[in-house]
């Protein structure tokens, strides 16, 4: 791709080739032979296979010669097709008769007439439309004229060459007896150039736009060149360059640009596209490695991987993940995140965060198709949260959210999860510490300890345990009890289709057992279903008042006992007083237990899960690092206060541009308030992080529900009581 923009013509496509079929085949076949979903085993940095989808054929610039066909055929004659590709131009004469020096195939150079020379040319087949041909022929007799004005090969001592891919594809040797048609075109056009400011203009051409041609400066750089300018074109669309798909091995797309000092970036974490041309052509791409980062231009990384333009998309990955950060001070702050990845590598990125405001952080931008696991850290107070949508295993849509852990722990406790019909249950566990962690995992189901199983995560790595496949948990409710020696995070991951609700959850664990726990999300109302979960970790039995708060100070209680060693379920909808209502719990046992909410709903038509664990006291001050009231976003905020006093307030809802919106709050005592924050003046259509102050100790939660890239489903995280200077995230993926 060296030649200059004055070139363009140089950098045209030869006759387009008609392979889309057998990509699509192999593409296809790729992703049968791909496995979907968490992967199993630990996955190498973005995965196997990677696959491009994009459109047309050759560099864009100028006239498609596919709409240019279409066009013919549609009736269109030579000179309205070239006005509409070609823009600000005029027409103007020339004499065929005059000699032009080629460089032949043969190596010699032959002088020519310029009408033989266009008789020989190999541009179209003289099957083609007539108007077609004539527009192919003014174009290429203006693309002449204009190497002969400006030397192009004067020092060569020749006017033009006979590559296509320099100058214009000629053969000395052709009979042009048996090219009626072309040679018709020539004399039906004798002597037409196009011109712009009384100079033949450099009249670039190519195969197929993909339905938009390009400006020349997003393809070579430079300056814009006034006729060369991008335009829609819908002529192209059933040609078959229009749409084409690429896949390769994650393997070769490393190889290839290790293979070139600017492209070369160590071990290949990631890439993504930084930029784009106005028609949606890649203008910059953005490598990151475990040498840093670089940029190559589009068509350079086109040209590298073998696409045929650079007017492309990635794959999108079937998990979307993102960190989203809080920074509620007076000072803008700098937060590290370091990625750990199965295989024990980690590497870091800094970003900057705004004074009361969020930050957000696409993680597939930074690392594709992979598990990861996230450690954010500050010199200031942050809040951190991870939210994830995804398309499971093909069949399952949804998302979930959770807050940060502040601090790593070596006990963990999980009181959700379910291996039965269409449940799938997953334990992630991040070892941030630079020594390999030993785990054990012990399994409490309802008639007490089922099963127990060791594992080993690598120094700086991320484990995930399918706990489906563990041996007579195959359609058990169970808890987890996880113990290692040394400090790490544990979270849990839930996917289901629950009724045909279909969708996903996830809750971080909790590193200590409470005799109180306190919930503030529920509701039984529509179809939506409440459970609250509770774990009992300890060899002895632990008597269990639930008391359920409703919104005006009403209070219902059921008491349970939870044997040693297990797990207890309350399905909320079935209890007498709790139909159709919103609903905090408040968990009080005589020893120490983990209590969860599980929540299975259809929203709007919009279908899936979350869960939370409990928090063991209120506090006065709650933060949550992610919201959104987006069209197709809802977002509420839950408050719970479980004291004797109303509890006054306010939430603070910092927005992406650093302003802020204040409502009051005023919660009554034992009471539940519930906050539709897209109802909120001044909050609609924002993306937001919020604070929660009131004068009382309360609980609070946020709960979204969403249709994101056509997955729809809900959310639910507890808000984290304080900022924190690090914040870990053991679950994380970005594949397909």
């Amino acid at each position: 791709m060296g030649n200059s923009p004055a070139d363009a013509k140089d950098m045209k496509s030869t006759p387009r080739a008609r392979a889309l079929a057998a990509m699509l085949a192999l593409a296809l076949l790729l992703i049968l032979l791909t496995p979907l979903g968490m992967a199993v085993t630990p996955a190498a940095a973005a995965g196997d296979t990677i696959f491009f989808f994009g459109h047309g054929k050759g560099h864009g610039v100028g006239m498609c010669m596919a709409g240019v066909q279409a066009r013919a055929e549609r009736g269109e004659t030579w000179d309205q097709i070239i006005l509409y590709y070609y823009q600000g131009v005029r027409f103007a004469q020339t004499d065929d008769s005059r000699a032009i020096r080629v460089l032949q195939r043969n190596g010699q150079i032959g002088v020519w007439s310029l009408h033989d020379y266009l008789c020989r040319l190999q541009e179209e087949p003289d099957s083609w439309p007539a108007q077609g041909l004539n527009t192919t022929m003014v174009a290429a007799r203006t693309y002449a004229i204009s190497c002969i004005e400006r030397g192009k090969h004067a020092a060569q001592g020749f006017d033009i060459c006979s590559s296509g891919d320099c100058c214009q594809a000629f053969d000395e040797t052709i009979d042009i007896s048996k090219r009626p048609h072309i040679v018709a075109a020539v004399g039906g056009t004798a002597g037409w150039i196009i011109t712009y400011g009384g100079t033949a203009i450099t009249a670039a051409y190519h195969g197929c736009c993909g339905g938009h041609t390009a400006n020349i400066e997003d393809v070579w750089g430079g300056s814009a060149v006034p006729y060369l300018r991008g335009v829609p074109d819908d002529a192209c669309e059933n040609d078959d360059d229009h749409d084409w798909t690429v896949a390769m091995p994650w393997s070769q797309m490393v190889d290839t640009l290790a293979a070139y000092p600017d492209s070369n970036v160590g071990e290949l974490y990631g890439y993504g596209v930084e930029a784009r041309s106005p028609d949606g052509r890649v203008k910059v791409v953005r490598l990151d490695g475990s040498a840093g980062s670089k940029r190559i231009s589009g068509a350079g990384f086109a040209s590298r991987m073998g696409l045929p333009t650079n007017f492309f998309n990635i794959m999108t990955p079937n998990f979307h993940e993102y960190i989203l950060i809080q920074n509620p001070g007076d000072q803008a702050a700098t937060a590290k995140c370091t990625f750990m990845l199965p295989v024990g590598d980690s590497f870091e990125r800094s970003f900057d965060i705004a004074p009361h405001s969020r930050f957000t952080l696409p993680v597939q931008d930074v690392i594709m198709n992979s598990e990861v696991s996230v450690k954010v850290e500050s010199a200031a107070g942050l809040v951190a949260e991870r939210a994830m949508y995804f398309h499971y295993g093909g069949r399952i849509t949804g998302g979930h959210a959770s807050s940060g852990v502040a601090m790593p722990s070596k006990q963990w406790y999980l009181a959700e999860g379910y291996c039965g019909g269409l449940f799938d249950t997953w334990i992630l566990l991040q070892n941030p510490d630079t020594s390999e962690a030993l785990v054990t995992i012990k399994y409490l189901t309802r008639g007490g300890l089922a099963a127990q199983a060791d594992y080993r995560v690598p120094p700086m790595a991320r484990l995930s345990v399918a706990v489906d496949r563990i041996p007579g948990l195959e359609e058990a409710e169970v808890s987890a009890l996880i113990s290692s020696d040394r400090v790490i995070v544990a979270e849990r991951a839930m996917y289901f289709d629950y009724g045909g609700q279909d969708g996903g959850s996830c809750a971080a664990g909790q590193p200590a057992s409470a005799t109180q726990w306190y919930l503030a999300e529920g509701y039984t109302g529509g179809s939506f279903d409440s459970y609250v979960l509770v774990m009992n970790p300890e060899e002895a039995p632990s008597h269990v008042t639930a008391t359920f708060m409703l919104p005006g100070g009403q209070q219902r209680s059921l008491q349970f006992d939870v044997p040693a060693l297990s797990r207890y379920t309350v399905h909320l909808d079935e209890l007498p007083g709790l139909e159709a209502t919103d609903v905090s719990t408040k968990i009080a046992a005589t020893s120490p237990v983990v209590a969860e909410r599980a929540m299975y709903f259809n929203y709007r038509g919009w279908t899936d899960g979350h869960c939370s664990a409990g928090v063991s006291s209120p506090q006065r001050s709650w933060y949550f690092a992610e919201g959104c009231t987006y069209q197709d976003f809802d977002t509420y905020v839950l408050l719970q206060n479980p004291g004797d006093t109303v509890a006054r307030g306010q939430a603070v809802f910092m927005l992406d541009n650093g302003q802020q919106v204040v409502l009051p709050l005023e919660v009554g005592a034992h009471s539940r308030s519930t906050v539709f924050v897209n109802q909120v003046p001044g909050m609609a259509g924002q993306s937001f992080a919020t604070s929660v102050r009131t004068d009382a100790p309360l609980v609070a939660e946020r709960s979204m529900y969403f249709r994101y890239h056509g997955w729809d489903g809900g959310s639910n995280a507890v808000g984290s009581a304080a900022t924190s200077p690090t914040w870990y995230f053991a679950e994380g993926y970005t594949g397909f």
